[in-house]
């Protein structure tokens, strides 16, 4: 199937000139900048727990704070457990937080990294792409040749890798023309040539190949229906499929209404959402142990949600579980244009770039200053960002 090559070359086209455009960068011929240092150059935020010891916390912001130490015009960012990752137009990947299991790539294992460092991919790789989110301690990317690639914990497999319970270095997955990717807790999913694959933990069937037993290398996942999948997402015991009619699959684990099929029994196989229109992007979110919610804006740019609701995150005014989707609101008449959502709380960006936040803020991570009490319904963050990521307790943004 070439149009997956093509994909991918397309990919690398735009991160090395269209995305620099986009956001106003400048050329990256000459001395290398470092994010934030120009102008033109977006910046990165962090807020919340941007880095943990089992439960010490290492490092904790309560308001959006720049990175520093990434070199090159940043284009995408993406966040596992505790670390997060930042993709540059040069095709170089940057690493900052929890680093104990090899999560930063650079081969070095310590306890928190609060500047960036680079990860160590060999010489001459690209890559064009982050999954998004990542497993729970490790990361993932896809190159221009279409290799997916996995470094940091690997205890369940959870990187599709053979072997390393610590891989401190990126390796090569075995999938071909890789064109999308996500993961979350202890598994990881990719679109190879056109197929979805699954690797680590099945235990709620997060895997979706029909049972609940853990898988070391990639296998498909079933029940999908034909046609390409357009985004891939992920949560704790989750997964989730966009197809490109709009129409959208998720399974796994289920206790809190996460599969939003107006059940709470786990799923080892694809079930799709009822939902008043097609979807156009969304996103899991939970690394809170059998947590666990969905964002989605559907093509009449409405803002939906469901699952576990515990905390407010389901931004209804309520702390209620729901096990079918729930309209969502933004104040003043905004319209979602992206949405994320972590362990505990949720996010969108409107259409002019304001970022909201909703759910638990226990850790800082609604970004307002503070810690506090859980927010019901979303509030302005008070910055603008081009994209919003969030896993666990961690939140990074990337300004416009």
């Amino acid at each position: 199937m070439t149009h997956r090559r093509e994909v991918s070359a397309v990919a690398a086209a735009l991160i090395a000139g269209v995305a620099l455009a986009a956001c106003g960068g400048a050329s990256t011929t000459g001395s290398p900048t470092t994010t934030g240092s120009a102008p033109n150059h977006p910046v990165v935020y962090t807020f919340g727990v941007a880095g943990t010891k089992g439960k010490v916390v290492q490092t904790q912001h309560e308001t959006p704070t720049p990175i520093p130490g990434i070199v090159g015009t940043v284009v995408q960012i993406a966040t596992s457990n505790a670390t997060t990752y930042a993709l540059t137009s040069s095709g170089t990947v940057w690493a900052w937080g929890v680093g104990s299991s090899g999560q930063l790539g650079n081969g070095s294992t310590p306890t928190n990294a609060r500047t960036a460092v680079e990860v160590d991919f060999p010489t001459g790789t690209q890559i064009t792409s982050l999954p998004n989110p990542m497993p729970f301690d490790g990361g993932l990317a896809i190159d221009a040749r279409g290799d997916a690639w996995g470094w940091g914990l690997n205890a369940d497999h959870d990187l599709c890798l053979p072997s390393g319970v610590v891989v401190r270095r990126p390796a090569r997955i075995s999938l071909s023309d890789v064109t999308l990717g996500t993961g979350a807790r202890t598994h990881s999913l990719f679109d190879s040539n056109g197929t979805v694959y699954a690797c680590g933990s099945g235990s709620f069937g997060e895997l979706g190949n029909g049972d609940t037993t853990n898988r070391s290398a990639p296998t498909p996942v079933v029940g999908l229906p034909p046609g390409t999948v357009k985004a891939l997402t992920s949560s704790w015991g989750g997964s989730g499929a966009l197809m490109d009619d709009g129409s959208y699959y998720n399974w796994g684990y289920n206790q809190a209404g996460q599969l939003g099929d107006g059940s709470t029994t786990d799923s080892p196989v694809p079930v799709r959402v009822t939902l008043r229109a097609g979807v156009v992007q969304v996103f899991q979110g939970g690394s809170g142990q059998k947590n666990g919610q969905t964002l989605a804006i559907l093509a009449d740019d409405s803002l939906w949600a469901w699952g576990n609701g515990k905390y407010g995150q389901l931004g209804t005014r309520s702390t209620h579980n729901s096990t079918t989707p729930v309209r969502v609101t933004l104040p003043d008449g905004a319209q979602a244009a992206s949405v994320a959502t972590g362990g505990f709380a949720s996010y969108a960006i409107d259409t002019a770039g304001k970022l909201w936040a909703w759910g638990r803020n226990d850790d800082g991570q609604l970004g307002t200053g503070g810690s506090g009490p859980k927010q019901l319904t979303p509030i302005s963050v008070g910055i603008s960002l081009r994209q919003v990521t969030s896993t666990a307790q961690n939140v990074a943004g990337l300004s416009r």
